[in-house]
């Protein structure tokens, strides 16, 4: 995730006095000058026949359209726009749209408002989606808009290599071809594209483009499209329609190449590790028993297993999904499979969000690194797609959940050149001298990064906000074991009227994950303790207006559910300990950090004196040896891909970062659909990677 050039424009004037935008670098329009929006319904909705095939979606079916050019949206929300009326006429329905673009040269969000400014009947959707635009960084970025049953995975980067990260057992239905002219563009249609639109189609695939030039139609052919010339819109005479067909031969061969393709990178350099057998919570068979002992004195080699190699199959009707662990890796998991449609419990041994997700606030900030590492960042991809989830759950439920208040980075610990590495999007970061900092706070903090999107969750309102959902429902009971039989996981409680099957099992148990997964190697583990402590208006305004990180962190905030202002510190750091007292030491740490890094603001007699009035609480964060958290199908013990248990945890201290992408990925993964984040980033995130086993 680095940062894109973003496209240089000349505005000209159509034939009916509206202005469109023209590509300075391609010479090229964005859309014809006839009537733009019915060149995208012509050539792109009516060509793939969108309307028929959308209407006749079955319950719970996922419709996939990928587009080369993303540019100013059209083809996007025009095909919105069409979606929310078939929708509107079956509101009960599970179907759902997907939608995947490209673009390598993204349009600013003041010049993408200005080019869709003239679509005035688009206006309800256009303004969603610059309400949702993301900053200009390479890589995946997923909107959800819930309520039309919709999804949009902007892809900004080169087009080759997006589609090159692109994984997930669900294929493309229709293609839109609508880069710049081959004249204009060359680089674009080059024979690499085209074979990963190979890669992505099915034999049901179809595809359009106004182009007709040799280089697009030859190039098609080779991929195993069928071609159609038909007439072009408007004054053009010709554009080109196709469709994907491969006699069963070629489809074999297409489908062991798809599958080299996803297993080529997978454990390349851990053929000889032997393979964990899972005795526990899996039901344990005769073959499983034998395996279990050949492999105490074998050398097996690790299956070359895929993220994605998950044989479960897609359902057509609603699932019965149980998640254990209330915090926020659970309740975000809720979310994201209920609003596919599907049923689920929470179950955990305590209230909702006891653990490490339940502080009185948490800080959603970026950590910052160096531009060019970001796309290797989960916890920058993390952050941009919170910054749309949380907004949306707030208006979605009306629950105040995320106070977006931007944040103050000192960049204590962030090994940042600001010199050499410095070049972030303002709409992502800004650098701030010592008097613009002063400016902004009133306390001499020397430079720092200021992230406009950062801010505070209120956490109990987080949860009370999923929870509010029909289809998901919370039961405070302790799970005793598991076993996975055929098709369902059955769940046995501490008290025996709650057990029951269910068809998915999510486990998101935090540092008791690896009591159930025992192939796991222990996660680290470290006490952190906040502390806060209620302020008078008057204390209030002289305090800094906006969140300070220096390692640990300093916010003020104001609760409206008790009418209180109050001021925070976090978090104290104490290895290999399970204790959760708040304690006095921890609270002094906290305020020496901040006398260490902002000692102005740690003279204050708040800080200095009746410490005794601070309120505490202290959780146990947990993390991987990698640093990463656990995301994906955790594997049966023979390495059968139907197992059914999952698990996201090991979140660390990011969880309300890492919760909605993360979210999404194992909702993917459940569902059978594209996936929201990279190859590279899945392979990372599986719970079956080499760094995490005995």
């Amino acid at each position: 995730m680095s940062k894109m050039t973003c496209a240089n424009l000349t505005w000209q004037t159509d034939n009916n006095g509206l202005s469109i935008p023209v590509s300075t670098d391609f010479a090229d329009v964005y859309f014809c000058k006839e009537n733009g929006l019915n060149e995208s319904r012509y050539v792109f909705i009516e060509q793939n026949n969108l309307q028929n095939r959308l209407e006749n979606l079955d319950d719970y079916q996922r419709f996939v359209i990928a587009e080369i050019g993303f540019g100013t949206g059209l083809n996007v929300l025009a095909t919105w726009q069409l979606w929310q009326k078939i929708t509107q006429k079956n509101p009960n329905k599970n179907s759902h749209l997907h939608i995947i673009t490209t673009e390598k040269f993204p349009l600013t969000a003041k010049d993408l408002q200005q080019a869709l400014a003239v679509w005035q009947e688009l206006a309800p959707f256009s303004q969603q989606l610059l309400a949702n635009y993301p900053p200009p960084l390479a890589g995946c970025h997923r909107l959800n808009f819930w309520q039309d049953r919709l999804t949009i995975d902007l892809w900004l980067g080169d087009a080759c290599e997006s589609l090159s990260q692109i994984i997930g057992h669900q294929k493309v239905d229709a293609w839109f071809l609508d880069g710049f002219a081959p004249a204009c563009n060359s680089e674009l249609w080059e024979k690499n594209l085209f074979s990963q639109i190979k890669r992505l189609s099915k034999a049901t695939t179809t595809l359009s483009t106004f182009s007709v030039a040799n280089i697009v139609k030859n190039n098609l052919k080779n991929q195993g499209f069928c071609l159609k010339k038909v007439k072009g819109f408007g004054k053009k005479r010709e554009m080109l329609t196709a469709f994907f067909a491969k006699d069963d031969a070629q489809n074999q061969t297409t489908a062991k190449q798809t599958t080299h393709h996803l297993h080529q990178l997978k454990f390349q350099y851990n053929k000889k590790i032997p393979p964990f057998w899972t005795k526990i919570p899996f039901l344990q068979t005769q073959k499983t028993r034998t395996h279990t002992k050949q492999a105490k004195t074998q050398n097996f080699v690790l299956p070359n297993i895929h993220p994605t190699d998950s044989k479960v199959k897609n359902s057509k009707k609603p699932l019965k999904i149980s998640i254990i662990g209330a915090g926020v890796a659970g309740l975000s998991c809720a979310y994201a499979l209920a609003m596919r449609g599907h049923d689920i419990t929470i179950f955990d041994k305590n209230a909702p969000i006891c653990g490490a997700s339940g502080n009185i606030r948490g800080v959603l900030a970026p950590k910052l690194t160096a531009l060019h590492r970001l796309q290797y960042d989960l916890h920058t991809i993390g952050f941009l797609a919170s910054c749309r989830f949380y907004p949306a759950l707030q208006n979605q439920t009306n629950f105040e959940i995320l106070e977006t208040t931007g944040c103050l980075d000192l960049l204590v610990h962030n090994r940042i050149n600001l010199n050499k590495d410095f070049d972030f999007p303002k709409e992502f970061a800004s650098f701030y001298d010592a008097n613009a900092t002063k400016q902004h706070t009133n306390f001499a903090l020397g430079q720092a990064i200021f992230t406009p999107k950062s801010g505070l969750i209120h956490t109990k309102n987080f949860a009370q906000a999923v929870l509010s959902l029909p289809n998901i429902r919370f039961i405070q009971a302790k799970l005793q074991s598991f076993q996975q039989k055929n098709q369902q996981i059955g769940l046995n409680f501490n008290n025996s009227d709650l057990n029951q099957n269910a068809d998915h099992l999510i486990l998101t148990t935090a540092l008791a994950t690896c009591d159930f997964l025992p192939q796991l190697k222990k996660f680290n583990h470290s006490r952190g303790q906040i502390s806060w402590l209620p302020i008078d208006p008057k204390t209030a305004a002289t305090l800094p207006n906006i969140p300070l990180k220096y390692g640990g962190y300093c916010a003020k905030f104001y609760d409206n559910h008790t009418k209180q202002n109050f001021v925070m510190l976090g978090a104290s750091f104490v290895r290999d300990t399970l204790d959760t007292t708040a304690k006095l030491a921890d609270l002094i740490s906290n305020i020496k950090d901040l006398q260490n890094f902002i000692p102005d603001l740690a003279n204050r007699a708040i800080f200095q004196q009746n410490l005794h009035n601070w309120q505490g609480r202290a959780s146990i964060r947990c993390q991987t040896v990698d640093y990463l958290p656990l995301v994906g199908q955790v594997y049966h013990a023979d390495f059968s891909t139907t197992s059914h248990l999952w698990t996201f945890c090991a979140l660390g201290s990011k969880g309300y970062a890492y919760a909605p992408i993360c979210s999404e990925l194992i909702a993917g993964l459940i569902c059978g659909e594209i996936l929201p984040l990279s190859e590279t980033m899945v392979k990372k995130l599986t719970p079956n990677r080499r760094a995490l086993q005995q």
